[in-house]
């Protein structure tokens, strides 16, 4: 089961979503809120794998609203669900897996959730055969602790989203291997690209300013032309 929390200001909203939600049996709702502040209070205890959440909300932006999850210590989907198409790159900016328009289209909800299941148990596959099931993966001088989704270079903490985590992992697993960004998104996805890779250009820019932020290392994602992105240990 893939634990859900929603998130909205209109409660005919959060109704109809979760009305949708209980049709799918891998879906339990584990929380409801109409005003932001309070979910973020209760998500370190509820510790959804799913968060719906809508954007333009009176209490807060749902955009600002994901941007201070950053040091949560599980991994959480986020998915926004709204009315306003103008905020997709924001959204992809700060780690959304997907992006859905209101009003709902049914199928589409449960394509969604169909790539988030096989996506975690992809994750969870590559996990238990990578690592053997230890918390802690150590690469050169990163530090890779699974459960929590934080790497620490040389003892100094990189705080990551989902995505960002995964990418940096797959990649320093695989130094001076060179990916088309459609074959990373695939892999990092689990789905095909379709040629909309913007999301990866997102995340690589991202961890390549974290990555610069910490001192003292030579590490960097690098983009070779015409081929795609490669990692070096320097």
């Amino acid at each position: 089961m893939l634990k859900a929390l929603i998130v909205d200001d209109e409660i005919l909203a959060i109704n109809l979503l979760e009305t949708m939600l209980k049709d799918n049996s891998t879906i339990d709702v584990v929380g409801k809120y109409l005003n932001p502040l309070d979910a973020i209070a209760n998500i370190p205890t509820l510790k959804p794998d799913i968060l719906f959440l809508d954007i333009e909300m009176a209490e807060m932006n749902g955009i600002d609203f994901a941007s201070k999850l950053g040091d949560l210590t599980h991994v959480l989907d986020i998915i926004f669900v709204t009315a306003y198409e103008h905020y997709a790159i924001d959204a992809f900016s700060v780690q959304a897996i997907d992006y859905i328009l209101k009003p709902i289209d049914k199928a589409r909800l449960m394509k969604t959730i169909e790539r988030v299941s096989l996506r975690k148990e992809t994750i969870q596959l590559q996990t238990d055969g990578n690592i053997r099931n230890e918390d802690v993966q150590i690469i050169d001088n990163f530090h890779f602790h699974v459960h929590s989704g934080k790497v620490y270079i040389d003892g100094e903490a990189l705080i990551l989203s989902t995505k960002e985590f995964h990418i940096l992992c797959f990649l320093a697993q695989r130094p001076g291997e060179i990916f088309h960004p459609s074959d990373l998104y695939k892999l990092i996805w689990a789905e095909d690209s379709i040629g909309q890779t913007q999301a990866l250009k997102v995340h690589i820019s991202n961890l390549r300013k974290k990555l610069e932020s910490i001192s003292g290392h030579q590490a960097k994602i690098v983009t070779v032309r015409g081929s795609g992105y490669q990692f070096l240990f320097e």
